[in-house]
């Protein structure tokens, strides 16, 4: 099957031995003619590799709930290149319509919108407020190098301490209330349908800033709520609104204040960061950023994918206004050391030396390889005698890369 890239996705995850004949199924979605110019995948069909590539479910869905795909390829404009434009322009009010509709008719534990290709999701519906939470914690649970208390390390996980972190999954899905979730929500549109708790990042006018997704999934995630202890309540208090009154202990009515409190002091600025500077290149019509070690990682990596510089270059890097123009409007190559082949994968799985040994092919009297990288995409693996690995975003023209790293 042929898949697109930016078709949009209605994902269903339906109940746990949800039981449903076949003609209420297509009833549900919409109805045969609804369905023909869409493509239905039945991810419980292929080998479970697939599915991580495509868009990972486990440990948020057990074994139980089946997940279904509808791809529609003509509802969003496929973009030349979608990690250099984070923004879809097509109006996607009618695909959450839908989606809503879907999971009210269905027995549907989860639905979402979102497109191939790239990271992040547009509309979640849900019956419970801490599945919204599950679904954002998926990040934590499969990063190779965040550790369980939601701590990144430069090293990844030994495979008993990323076994131990799953293992903590759903404990850490009772840290918080719901009243606890929902009162992290800022800048995000929520609502209730019915039995349905409803969470998007859509512009009044429908298009879709991918960018906020992330902004999505760290509100909902809360990874820096963790407890000490897996599980425990979490000591996080919900904040008051502004202007609330608080009523006396004995059930009199509370009174006004007689004054509004005044206006605290703005924060001040968050120090950035310590680390080395990126080198900045420019290379015939592209801007190239290479990063030492220290400055990249999977978060680095997202928001390259999401051509999202003001979390990638910092003031320190000095780089000049031209260039972060430049950057704004046609976007920017990378390269960056890699410690650790398994931090990329091929064919679903984590690559290996043997692998990678057998399958290179030459690429500047160097070994070299078109790998993914979590959270970005497609990029090139090289190997520099002396100076270590490198992945670089320029799968055309890598040797450029080649030549900056030499």
């Amino acid at each position: 099957m042929a898949l697109q890239l930016d078709s949009l996705v209605t994902d269903l995850m339906f109940q746990a031995n949800a039981a449903i004949d076949q003609k209420t199924l297509i009833e549900g979605l919409g109805g045969e003619t609804a369905l023909e110019t869409k493509q239905l995948l039945d991810v419980d069909r292929l080998d479970p590799r697939a599915e991580m590539e495509l868009s990972p479910s486990m440990p948020f869905r057990r074994r139980t709930e089946r997940r279904l795909m509808i791809i529609d390829d003509t509802i969003v404009t496929p973009r030349p290149d979608p990690n250099a434009e984070p923004i879809i322009k097509d109006d996607l009010r009618a695909a959450k319509e839908l989606l809503i509709d879907i999971c009210a008719k269905l027995p549907i534990r989860l639905g979402r919108l979102f497109v191939l290709g790239t990271w992040g999701d547009a509309v979640l519906v849900a019956r419970n407020i801490k599945d919204l939470r599950a679904i954002c914690l998926l990040p934590w649970a499969l990063d190779p190098q965040v550790d369980e208390t939601g701590k990144r390390r430069q090293t990844p996980l030994t495979q008993k301490e990323f076994e131990s972190k799953l293992m903590t999954y759903e404990k850490r899905l009772e840290e918080l209330d719901e009243a606890q979730i929902l009162a992290r929500l800022d800048g995000l549109n929520f609502e209730r349908r019915g039995d349905l708790v409803i969470v998007d990042v859509l512009e009044e006018d429908g298009t879709w800033d991918q960018r906020k997704s992330m902004q999505m999934e760290m509100q909902l995630g809360a990874w820096e709520s963790f407890s000490m202890i897996a599980g425990a309540p979490s000591t996080s208090k919900v904040p008051p609104k502004p202007g609330a009154v608080a009523a006396p202990a004995n059930g009199a009515p509370a009174k006004a204040a007689a004054a509004p409190a005044p206006k605290p002091a703005p924060p001040a600025p968050k120090p950035e960061p310590v680390g080395p500077p990126l080198t900045i290149k420019e290379l015939e019509n592209t801007v190239l950023l290479v990063f030492p070690a220290e400055r990249f990682n999977l978060d680095v990596a997202s928001a390259l994918g999401k051509s999202d510089w003001d979390n990638v270059v910092r003031r320190s890097d000095n780089v000049s206004g031209s260039v972060r123009d430049k950057m704004q409007r046609d976007g920017a190559n990378w390269v960056a050391p890699l410690e650790f082949l398994s931090e990329v994968f091929i064919d679903g799985k984590p690559l290996t030396k043997q692998q990678f040994e057998k399958d290179s092919q030459p690429l500047e009297g160097l070994k070299s390889l078109t790998v993914h990288f979590p959270r970005f995409g497609e990029v090139v693996l090289f190997e520099v005698p002396g100076k270590g690995r490198f992945v670089t975003s320029l799968t055309s023209g890598p040797e450029r890369a080649v030549a900056v790293v030499k």
